[in-house]
């Protein structure tokens, strides 16, 4: 057999493999130039390799002579594609929240493909909901637009979204942590005699944050507590944090002596800080978070914080719907409870004040090696 000929059947077999496990499915066949280049080979042993996919039937070459893959063979032969379509932003609940889906994918005949995109008019979204069978939509932290809620209705694609309760625009919506869940930390926090209670967010203001800040305050009047809100959305959510806190203490503002984060990462952002300015989380100030991202138990001191279950359970649902499958039950899937890990962040309110202040003589004698300062009443 001729060598070209050899070299065109293997870059075919490349193509093929490709097409089925869904490498094209968003974004299309590429150009010869390029898939040339990627394979290593000329444009006319690709062209070769082409022309042996449209004998087959797997490629069809189209009027303006770009190639798309046959919707016979893609009906036929093809797995189906599941897409996990997420924000750009990394970030560790993510990987979570993809290992939820591989472990719902488990034994099923399907493909997951990844697909990241930068905001919600990117065109990575809209080739996704018209390349695959199923999507997980994770979104950034803020309102899905009416407009894409609109056309993730509207395509034959079956979209879940994660991490974000969307029902109100008619989405199908898997959440791990109910607003309401948040009142475990808050009783934690009255039973150890804090009277103040403050809130930290360094989080954009999405429904899910605006949720746990609700719950917040509505538990603060109905315990007749009292409780400030500390919100920074500057930077990332970590640094955020670390900056708001840091920048209080050394200007002599008070902090309440319990402090519940709105995520995990305001919380690791604010112990930071507590811990540089010698106040020390669970004893002089008690911290915790809605969710530790799996991360609570093993920080020093470990962190109070809600824990999410394995999430592949809660979209096991989605998955059988995505595969041809009926929907079963309401749209919004959520645990009933939510458990909570309690760690050495968290202790019993200070004896003489609900309010930490380190004004900057104490500051000035713990950065000297001095005494550890101790909490000051609020004026």
């Amino acid at each position: 057999m001729p060598k070209i000929r050899v070299k065109a059947e293997t870059a075919a077999q490349l193509v093929r493999k490709r097409i089925f496990y869904g490498d094209h499915a968003v974004s299309g066949i590429p150009s010869e130039r390029t898939m040339a280049k990627e394979f290593g080979i000329s444009r006319e042993t690709l062209r070769g390799a082409l022309r042996l996919l449209e004998a087959e039937g797997v490629l069809v070459r189209q009027a303006n002579g770009r190639l798309t893959v046959a919707q016979k063979w893609q009906l036929s032969d093809k797995k189906p594609i599941i897409g996990f379509v997420k924000h750009s932003n990394p970030s560790h609940d993510h990987e979570l929240w993809r290992e939820g889906v591989c472990g719902a994918l488990e034994g099923r005949n399907c493909i997951l493909r990844t697909v990241t995109f930068e905001h919600y008019g990117d065109a990575a979204i809209a080739g996704a909901l018209s390349g695959f069978d199923g999507v997980f939509f994770l979104p950034p932290a803020e309102d899905i637009p009416a407009w894409l809620a609109s056309k993730m209705r509207q395509a034959d694609t079956r979209v879940v979204v994660v991490d974000q309760d969307a029902t109100a625009a008619g989405l199908r919506s898997v959440v791990m942590f109910p607003p309401q869940a948040e009142r475990k930390l808050l009783e934690h926090h009255v039973q150890l005699g804090h009277l103040r209670i403050d809130c930290l967010n360094t989080q954009a203001r999405d429904p899910i944050i605006e949720g746990r800040i609700e719950t917040w305050r509505a538990f603060l009047r109905e315990n007749n507590l009292l409780g400030h809100l500390h919100s920074l959305t500057e930077f990332n959510p970590l640094n955020s944090s670390y900056q708001l806190v840091k920048n209080r203490l050394r200007e002599g503002r008070s902090i309440g002596a319990a402090l519940i984060c709105t995520t995990g990462p305001a919380a690791l952002g604010a112990m930071r800080a507590f811990y540089e300015e010698r106040a020390w989380v669970g004893r002089n100030v008690s911290v915790c978070a809605v969710n530790d991202e799996g991360l609570g138990p093993f920080l020093t001191p470990s962190l109070t914080c809600l824990q999410a279950e394995a999430r592949a359970g809660y979209l096991q649902n989605a998955v059988e719907w995505m595969c041809g499958g009926e929907w079963l039950g309401p749209l919004l899937v959520q645990p009933n409870d939510v458990p909570m890990f309690v760690g050495e962040s968290t202790g019993p309110a200070p004896a003489d004040t609900n309010v930490i202040i380190l004004n900057s003589k104490e500051r000035a004698a713990a950065d000297d090696g001095g005494a550890v300062p101790a909490l000051a009443r609020a004026g």
